[in-house]
């Protein structure tokens, strides 16, 4: 592999940045500028600014507005084979959301490891806290994130069945509570569920509600066909919330961060902690 192979693509939807956001895409544009970096941007937007401000991004890929409006719209634009196709002359992209940092290129070491998506630190069902016990959970979330485009892909179209036979009639048992009506329908609907019908990650991925980083965590850890890494085996990717805990664990500061200069929860603390490292 090499550098040509990886792109990193940046997130935006707004015509302007605040300071925090400037200061994040410089140090990408600084650290990361022998890989091509592009600019994801809803269809119609003025990007006057960061053809000023970011002379050396001159990629735009554009999609349309509407995801783009909120962050609901954002995790469908995520989970879309659309988006990863545009993007599919290259085998891993970067996603470096504008409140994320990077502090040395190691992006060609983590894409050769072969992950087929590994993100930012999270403990406990990714709202845990160590400081209270929670212990690490898993390396996904999105912000900050390294992603196989071929596997994902693969993944968004896959018709291979979710819940096997016992885990489907369990669901149906709860469509009783709804009344007969449905809870009939799903009997009749069981045997084709078996072979997927309704049950699988194609069909999951176009109705997920939650952030998109969560359908990768729960999907890629059911699937023994994608390689995920260990959690202890990715603290050195990104920090993504309670960087203080992490960096007396680790003794060193990651790859990059997400949140960097955000105190809302679930990162306070992060503008204090980071502060000390980042200098603005």
């Amino acid at each position: 592999m090499n550098k040509k192979e990886i792109c990193v693509v940046i997130p935006i939807y707004k015509e302007t940045l605040n300071s925090f956001e400037i200061q994040s895409v410089t140090q990408c544009v600084q650290i990361l500028s022998d890989y091509t970096i592009h600019f994801v941007c809803p269809k119609g937007l003025d990007i006057d600014f960061y053809k000023v401000n970011f002379q050396e991004i001159v990629n735009f890929t554009y999609f349309d507005k509407l995801f783009f409006e909120d962050l609901s719209g954002y995790n469908r634009l995520m989970l879309s084979v659309g988006f990863y196709k545009a993007f599919d002359k290259y085998q891993y992209m970067l996603v470096y959301q504008t409140d994320c940092y990077v502090f040395r290129d190691e992006l060609m070491d983590w894409a050769n490891r072969g992950y087929d998506y590994i993100g930012g630190v999270w403990f406990d069902k990714f709202v845990g806290n160590p400081n209270l016990c929670a212990e690490l959970w898993f390396a996904g979330n999105g912000g900050f994130s390294l992603r196989n485009i071929k596997s994902t892909i693969m993944l968004l179209k896959s018709r291979k069945p979710i819940m096997n036979l016992q885990q489907l009639i369990q669901e149906k048992k709860k469509l009783y509570k709804k009344g007969k009506i449905y809870f009939l329908k799903g009997l009749i609907l069981l045997p084709f569920n078996v072979f997927g019908f309704q049950n699988n990650y194609s069909f999951k991925a176009k109705r997920f509600i939650l952030n998109e980083d969560l359908f990768f965590v729960d999907s890629f850890s059911k699937r023994k066909d994608f390689l995920i890494p260990d959690i202890n085996d990715s603290l050195g990717f990104s920090w993504d919330r309670c960087p203080n805990f992490l960096f007396k664990k680790t003794g060193q500061l990651p790859f990059g961060c997400h949140a960097w200069y955000r105190e809302d929860f679930p990162y306070e603390g992060n503008k204090e902690f980071w502060s000390q490292h980042i200098n603005y």
